[in-house]
C-alpha cells in the first residue's frame, strides 16, 4: 500500500485534496466508459441499452454504485495539544461520518519552542448509504503545527473551510477560554463543542468563562456534559407530568446532589462538579427561579447556593460522595417540594442503561419507575453537538444560569484578562 503524501503547507493542502478527488472522478468515469463499450460489443440488446449506461456515466460506477462525492454537511475543527487526543477524537469523527459527513480539520499544536513546521496528512472517507448505494464522501486533514506555526492556527484553518458551510469548532480537552487564540478563532466557528466534565479541576472557572464566551461571541454552545443528562431530565420530566404532582414544580424547597468524589468530604476540592452543577441550573431555569446566593464551598466539601422561587427559597447542596462511579459523575438527585400541606421527595439515580425514579408523599411510596435510557458514546454525543437540537432553549438557558450560579460578572471579565497571557491565534 503506497504512503500517503505528507503536505507542508496549506497550499499543498488544497492542492491534495483536489488532486484525491479528481482522481477518483476519473477513474469512476473510466470505469463506467469501458463497461459501455463492453456492452456495446455484444448482443443486440445489451447494444440498445448502451445510451441508457451512457446517459448514467457521469453517476455511475462500473459496480453500479452511484458516484461517490463530496457531501460534507459541516466544517470540523478540532483543536488538541497532542496526538492521542487527535486520534481519539478521529476515530470518534469516523464512527459518526455516514450520520454527519464533514470536512474535519484535527490540528495539534507541539513543540511552541521548536522550529515552525507544518506537516499535514489527508484521509478520503466514502460511505455506502443502506438501501440505495448512493455514495458519499468526506475529508479528514490531519495537521500537525510546531513551532511559530502552531501560535497561528486561524491562518491555517481559514483557507482550508468549504464556504457557505457551518463551522463547528472541538475542543475536546481544556478549551484556551479568554486567550488570544481563543479570540482568534471563536468568531470562525458558528458552534463551539466542549465536554465541561472532562475539565481539570474543578472546572468552575472555566464554566463561567463558557458561559461568558457564549454571551460575547453569540456562540451555539454544545456541552457534552450536558448533553449525557439528556436521560436524566427526560425522566424527570415525564414523573413531574402527572397532573396532581405539576403543581409541585412551583414549590421546590430543596435540590440536593450527591456526586462521585474519590474521598469523603472531596478535601482537595478539585474533583470536577461541571455535571451537577448543570442539573442545578437546568432546574433552576426550567422553574423560574433565581439566584439569591452564588455557588460557594463549604468547610465540610459541600457546595451550597441560595435560590427564590416565586415568593419562597430554595436551598442547594452538592454533596460529594465516595462513589464507584467516576469521579464528577452524578450519584443521585433529590427535589424536595411542600404544596398544601403535602412534602413531595423524589429520588433520581442512573446506571449504564437504566433511569430510575422514585418519588414519596409524606413518606409513602408514590412513584416507582425504571426507564430504559443507556448512557450515550462518544459518537452519539459528537452526532447530537452538531445537530441542531444542541441550539435548544434547554442548553442556552442552562449554562446561562450556570453562568449566574457561578457569580458571573465583572470579576470573571477579570479573569478572562488573565487568561490573556497567552499570546496565542
Amino acid at each position: 500500500m503506497p504512503a500517503r503524501p505528507v503536505a507542508h503547507s496549506v497550499a499543498e493542502i488544497e492542492g491534495q485534496l483536489d488532486k484525491l478527488w479528481a482522481q477518483a472522478a476519473v477513474v469512476r468515469t473510466d470505469a463506467a466508459k469501458a463497461e459501455i463499450a463492453l456492452i456495446a460489443a455484444q448482443a443486440e440488446a445489451a447494444a440498445q441499452a448502451a445510451p441508457a449506461l451512457a446517459e448514467a456515466s457521469d453517476t455511475s460506477d462500473a459496480g453500479g454504485h452511484n458516484v461517490a462525492a463530496r457531501t460534507s454537511v459541516l466544517n470540523l475543527v478540532v483543536v488538541t495539544g497532542d496526538q492521542e487526543s487527535a486520534e481519539r477524537c478521529a476515530a470518534t469523527i469516523l464512527g459518526a461520518a455516514s450520520r454527519h459527513a464533514s470536512r474535519s480539520l484535527i490540528l495539534s499544536a507541539v513543540d511552541p519552542e521548536g522550529p515552525p513546521g507544518l506537516e499535514a496528512r489527508i484521509d478520503a472517507l466514502a460511505m455506502s448509504k443502506t438501501g440505495d448505494g448512493t455514495e458519499t464522501g468526506a475529508e479528514t486533514v490531519h495537521i500537525v503545527a510546531s513551532g511559530e506555526t502552531g501560535l497561528h492556527l486561524a491562518s491555517i484553518i481559514v483557507p482550508l473551510l468549504v464556504h457557505d458551510l457551518p463551522v463547528a469548532l472541538w475542543w475536546p480537552n481544556d478549551p484556551p477560554l479568554g486567550s488570544h487564540r481563543a479570540d482568534r478563532l471563536l468568531p470562525i466557528a458558528d458552534r463551539l463543542i466542549v465536554d465541561g466534565s472532562a475539565w481539570t479541576g474543578n472546572g468552575l472557572d472555566l464554566l463561567g468563562l463558557l458561559a461568558v464566551a457564549a454571551e460575547q461571541h453569540q456562540l451555539v454552545v454544545a456541552d457534552w456534559a450536558l448533553l449525557r443528562q439528556a436521560r436524566w431530565r427526560e425522566a424527570i420530566a415525564s414523573v413531574y407530568d402527572l397532573p396532581d404532582l405539576r403543581p409541585h414544580l412551583g414549590a421546590v424547597r430543596r435540590i440536593e446532589l450527591e456526586y462521585a468524589a474519590p474521598e469523603p468530604g472531596d478535601p482537595t476540592g478539585q474533583t470536577n462538579v461541571v455535571r451537577p452543577v448543570y442539573h442545578v441550573a437546568w432546574l433552576a431555569s426550567r422553574l423560574g427561579m433565581t439566584v439569591v446566593e452564588q455557588l460557594r464551598r463549604e468547610s465540610d466539601g459541600r457546595r451550597t447556593a441560595a435560590l427564590r422561587q416565586k415568593d419562597h427559597a430554595v436551598e442547594v447542596v452538592l454533596r460529594p460522595v465516595v462513589s464507584d462511579l467516576g469521579a464528577g459523575s452524578t450519584v443521585r438527585v433529590k427535589i424536595v417540594s411542600r404544596f398544601r400541606g403535602v412534602e413531595l421527595v423524589g429520588e433520581v439515580a442512573a446506571g449504564d442503561r437504566t433511569v430510575d425514579v422514585l418519588l414519596r408523599d409524606n413518606g409513602r411510596e408514590r412513584v416507582r419507575r425504571v426507564y430504559v435510557a443507556p448512557r450515550l458514546t462518544d459518537v452519539d454525543l459528537l452526532g447530537r453537538a452538531v445537530e441542531e437540537g444542541a441550539a435548544e432553549p434547554v442548553a442556552v438557558n442552562a449554562l446561562a444560569m450556570a453562568g449566574r450560579l457561578l457569580g458571573v460578572d465583572s470579576a470573571l471579565h477579570k479573569a478572562s484578562e488573565r487568561h490573556r497571557s497567552q499570546d496565542y491565534d
